[in-house]
C-alpha cells in the first residue's frame, strides 16, 4: 500500500465544502476555500462599489462577463448565496425588488489581505488604504 495520502489536498467538490483544518495557516484558509468564480464575484462587487455602480445580480454578471462570457444566473446565484453565508457579502432587498450586494468588512479584509500577499510575492509595494479605501484616495489627491 502506498504512503501517498494526497486526497486531503484535493480541491473541495462543492462550492460550500471545506478544506481540512490542517491547511489553515496565517489566515489563508478563507481564500483557498473559495472557488475561483467566488473570488471573481468578490472582486466584481468590490469594483462596482468602487465605481459607485449598482451591485445587483445583473450588474455583477456584466462585470464578470469579460472573464466568463457565458455566466448565467443559475451559476451566479448559488455562489452569491455561499458568499453571503460565509459572511463575505451582505444582501439587501432594494425598493425595486432586486437584491443588492455589498462587501462586508470581512470580505473587504480578505480581498485586501490577498492583494497585499500578491504584491509582496511580486516584489511590489501595495498602496496604503484605509478601511474603505477612501482614506488612501484622499491622501493621494492631497485632500486630507
Amino acid at each position: 500500500m502506498s504512503d501517498d495520502d494526497s486526497r486531503d489536498l484535493q480541491n473541495p467538490a462543492r462550492a460550500d465544502a471545506s478544506l481540512p483544518s490542517h491547511l489553515t495557516r496565517n489566515g489563508r484558509r478563507a481564500w483557498v476555500e473559495l472557488t475561483a468564480f467566488q473570488r471573481d464575484c468578490l472582486e466584481a462587487v468590490a469594483r462596482r462599489e468602487r465605481d459607485d455602480r449598482p451591485c445587483d445580480k445583473l450588474g455583477i454578471m456584466c462585470t464578470l462577463g469579460c472573464t466568463y462570457p457565458t455566466v448565467t444566473r443559475t451559476r451566479l446565484e448559488p455562489n452569491l448565496r455561499s458568499l453571503v453565508g460565509r459572511g463575505l457579502l451582505e444582501d439587501r432587498d432594494r425598493s425595486d425588488g432586486a437584491t443588492a450586494y455589498r462587501l462586508t468588512d470581512a470580505g473587504r479584509a480578505l480581498l485586501l489581505q490577498r492583494a497585499e500577499r500578491f504584491a509582496d510575492g511580486c516584489g511590489i509595494g501595495a498602496a496604503p488604504t484605509g478601511a474603505d479605501g477612501a482614506t488612501a484616495r484622499r491622501e493621494e489627491n492631497g485632500d486630507e
